[in-house]
């Protein structure tokens, strides 16, 4: 966006006005900036804030039901600001509800991956005299997204006795659509995971703040853009935290033609593991693959859309 100086200079104008008139500012302040700097760097050649780059913007930051309609309640009264002042920025209306987009899943490379892991485990943060750090934190949640293929959100919801360090065994409670489910760790994850414990000590969430709650999604994902960057990964391509679990799926799949192995009788495992309502969804991940590897491993997307009688979905499970 090539106007982004003109952004935050009538932002920080309008946060001056308000402040002189009484209002608070605080939530203003730490939730458009971000959005302005997405922008600018996703669209560097737009001009004015339009409906695509706030659909995107939703798309890409979890937010809650709630966040994200205050989300929308603070762009809003901007928007309406930068209008008064003469700009034609889109303003998102009373009724305003997200369309839906295409999904397209960013697909880290080899070289992505291992430059992505080697800025997490450098990751200097500030500690501020606190127990947990994100230092601690971020290497063993990033692993659980790309060795064990969990969902962003579900990390910050594990206890203490969700994580079995004997066995491996994570129990995985009320995810999407409200199902339980059960998944085993490597044995690499296994032991990262124990000496990360060991660091941690005594506490009710697996990943726990020095006050005694849980970590956010939002949490990790503030810091999922500084790693992006760290890592050189072009932020242009917007990866998100999910795609580290379509990571996982792919090179499964990858693995196991790799070896010769049956996929289709395989993939019922990988759609249980993953936490798939319907196999379709783990079909999706074929359609990942660079269309090269799919024929030389004879796989037939036809024949497969024929035995299950459905389309696979354009988003995510």
């Amino acid at each position: 966006m090539n106007d982004k100086i003109r952004l935050a200079d009538a932002f920080e104008q309008m946060l001056s006005y308000r402040k002189a008139a009484g209002y608070a500012t605080a939530t203003y302040r730490s939730s458009i900036p971000p959005f302005i700097s997405f922008c600018a760097e996703k669209y560097p050649d737009a001009h004015f804030i339009t409906p695509e780059m706030v659909d995107e913007w939703i798309a890409f930051y979890p937010y809650s039901d709630n966040g994200r309609a205050v989300f929308i309640s603070l762009l809003r009264e901007f928007t309406k600001y930068l209008n008064f002042l003469g700009y034609e920025d889109f303003i998102p209306g009373d009724d305003y509800t997200v369309r839906r987009t295409a999904f397209h899943p960013y697909l880290f490379t080899d070289y992505e991956l291992s430059a992505f892991f080697t800025a997490i485990d450098s990751y200097s943060g500030t500690t501020s005299g606190k127990r947990f750090h994100p230092e601690m934190i971020l290497p063993v949640y990033s692993r659980l997204l790309y060795c064990c293929g969990m969902r962003p959100q579900e990390p910050p919801s594990l206890r203490m006795e969700d994580v079995n360090l004997e066995t491996g065994d994570i129990y995985i409670r009320q995810s999407k659509r409200h199902k339980d489910r059960h998944i085993i760790m490597s044995e690499d994850m296994l032991g990262l995971c124990r000496c990360y414990d060991l660091i941690a000590g005594q506490r009710e969430w697996f990943f726990q703040k020095w006050d005694g709650s849980p970590y956010e999604t939002s949490w990790y994902n503030r810091n999922w853009r500084q790693l992006i960057a760290s890592s050189g990964i072009p932020w242009r391509g917007a990866p998100r935290p999910y795609d580290l679990r379509h990571a996982f799926a792919s090179r499964n799949i990858i693995r196991w033609m790799e070896c010769g192995k049956d996929v289709m009788e395989l993939l019922p495992y990988l759609s249980a593991y993953m936490g798939h309502a319907e196999l379709t969804s783990t079909l999706y991940y074929i359609h990942l693959l660079p269309e090269k590897l799919r024929r030389a491993k004879g796989i037939d997307w036809e024949k497969l859309s024929m035995i299950y009688g459905k389309e696979v979905p354009e988003d995510e499970d």
